[in-house]
């Protein structure tokens, strides 16, 4: 099959060149999107047991990534390709109009296949993950399982008082899923929390295999996060992603539970090749480990920085959204770790003061997957250059500055009155863009913030107070 016919993504490890190796718009199957955390369910399933998210609990880059996006551009030849539209908005938080550019990317790849796995698989067997959890945590691990084949390796670590090796890199052929398989339903509940061991066990599995340019090399932590025993500083569990992420092995973060501790994912999620999901129910498992496993465990690109220049006074960088940037330095104005594939479109979104023409100059840098050399580019941004991502994504930034509002309300910052009259100002924006668009998830989005608006005041914090 030729180039024009297909881009396989295997291209960035090494296998085969992607630059000018044919084209396609933004319209193609395959997106990108920021790593970091990839929903807010979490979030959601607080506000369906009449809690406050406080602020940790949610992030921009996680509500944008559950939706579609999409910017339309010239032909994409190269891994990626940034775009950007822009829009005025006046948010509901009474900071004022302004303008919101959305920064997205235009890929050349127009299928996914992920290269070959080199996987290990840390999952918490503590007494808190008895019952529903350490059920849940077995199904997300048999979908894994399902996704692989003889090409892939896999090995299984439990951890609770302390790590024990269940099975080690196992070839994932007929007879090496059946195995896995077997030594997933083995595992029992019970003990401590010792997260680190865990970990540190699992990277070990991964590591001698890490100089292989020709495998994706990950680590899996499935845990309700709560760690009890041992190092529980969030430095010393960030030391070792930031380590091995380092050398090319990424880290995907699936989180069980309410009493989830929001801190260490949302924070191990930031660094180079990591991502977060949580996994609420059957049909979140489903999701990410069936419809969307490929795409979580092959990051197209590192360390995207983003400069931003306004022409002259006639516009102020205010804030960015959906930026999830590891140790972002002073003289960068925000980036991602991460960019990964994705069904769906996604962005980030970046507020201005000011009006005019031409509202900034974006200066781009970002280090592709099996490369040496970072991509450097430039973009300069136009004033109203309107697309439905950058609309839709105006009213996806008012539910998350009405989550954000909540959270002020908890934090005895923002008296009820208001906090209910901004929520419900969201609510309204996002059920009558949903009405425009025909796009139902918008309006789930609409029921979210009421049930929200409806816990001000009625409803407990997150952490019960």
């Amino acid at each position: 099959m030729g180039c024009l016919d297909k881009i396989n993504v295997m291209a960035i490890f090494g296998v085969a060149a992607l630059t000018g190796c044919g084209s396609v718009g933004m319209q193609g199957d395959i997106g990108v999107t920021p790593g970091g955390s990839q929903d807010i369910d979490y979030a959601r399933e607080l506000i369906a047991n009449g809690m406050i998210p406080l602020e940790g609990d949610f992030s921009a880059e996680g509500l944008f990534s559950e939706h579609n996006l999409p910017l339309t551009g010239t032909p994409c030849n190269q891994i990626l390709c940034p775009r950007a539209a822009a829009t005025t908005i006046d948010p509901i938080d009474d900071s004022g109009p302004q303008t919101l550019v959305q920064l997205g990317f235009g890929t050349s790849m127009n299928e996914m296949e992920r290269p070959p796995l080199n996987l290990a698989i840390a999952v918490d067997v503590s007494g808190s993950m008895t019952g529903d959890k350490i059920e849940a945590v077995r199904d997300a691990m048999h979908a894994v399982v399902d996704q692989l084949d003889e090409d892939d390796t896999m090995a299984l670590i439990k951890f609770a008082t302390a790590s024990k090796l269940v099975k080690g890199r196992t070839k994932m052929d007929s007879s090496g899923r059946q195995a896995m398989d077997q030594a997933i339903d083995r595992l029992k509940a019970g003990g401590g929390t010792n997260i680190e061991k865990g970990l540190e066990q699992a990277y070990g599995q991964v590591a001698p295999q890490a100089g292989n340019k020709d495998l994706g090399h990950r680590v899996m932590l499935l845990t309700d996060a709560q760690p009890n025993i041992g190092a529980t500083d969030v430095d010393s569990f960030l030391g070792m992603a930031r380590l091995y992420g380092a050398s090319g092995i990424g880290i995907s973060i699936f989180g069980v539970g309410l009493d989830l501790g929001s801190e260490l994912a949302q924070e191990v999620s930031k660094v180079r090749g990591g991502n977060y999901f949580y996994l609420e129910d059957a049909d979140a498992i489903r999701q990410v480990f069936t419809e969307e496993f490929d795409y979580i465990v092959t990051p197209l690109a590192y360390d995207l920085q983003v400069n931003t220049e306004t022409v002259n006074d006639d516009y102020a960088l205010n804030r960015a959204f959906g930026a999830p940037l590891d140790d972002l330095s002073a003289e960068v104005d925000f980036g991602a770790s991460t960019l990964f594939p994705s069904k769906r479109q996604g962005g980030i979104g970046v507020t201005f003061f000011g009006a005019g023409p031409e509202v900034a100059t974006l200066s781009l840098s970002y280090l592709p997957v099996g490369d040496n050399t970072y991509v450097e580019e430039e973009l300069v941004v136009e004033a109203n250059t309107e697309q439905p991502g950058v609309t839709k994504m105006a009213v996806l930034l008012d539910e998350f500055l009405a989550l954000e509002t909540g959270a002020a309300y908890c934090a005895g910052t923002l008296d009820n009155l208001t906090a209910e009259a901004r929520i419900e100002e969201a609510a309204l924006r996002l059920a009558e863009l949903s009405d425009t668009l025909g796009d139902d998830p918008l309006y789930d989005e609409a029921l979210l913030m009421e049930a929200l608006r409806d816990n001000i005041g009625n409803g407990t914090c997150n952490g019960g107070y």
